[in-house]
């Protein structure tokens, strides 16, 4: 496994657990009305799934970019 491979799935790692931690632990203030906790938890369960989506994307680019790399390589 090459340096940028591993930077690759540590930095994917990095963001879905941020996304995770958005969509399991969705922040509340103890003194805001019922409207503003539902629009917090709304808006950080949405941060939360892009994060995930975008992580899944940037590993599947990645791999594609890494596949083109290797094959380009042995085709020379």
């Amino acid at each position: 496994m090459c340096k940028e491979e591993k930077n690759l799935i540590i930095m994917a790692v990095l963001f879905i657990s941020a996304g995770l931690m958005f969509l399991m632990y969705p922040h509340k203030a103890t003194d805001a009305s019922e409207k503003q906790i539902t629009e917090r938890v709304i808006m950080s369960r949405w941060v939360g799934g892009s994060l995930i989506i975008m992580s899944s994307l940037f590993l599947i680019m990645g791999s594609l970019q890494l596949l083109d790399q290797v094959s380009h390589h042995i085709g020379h």
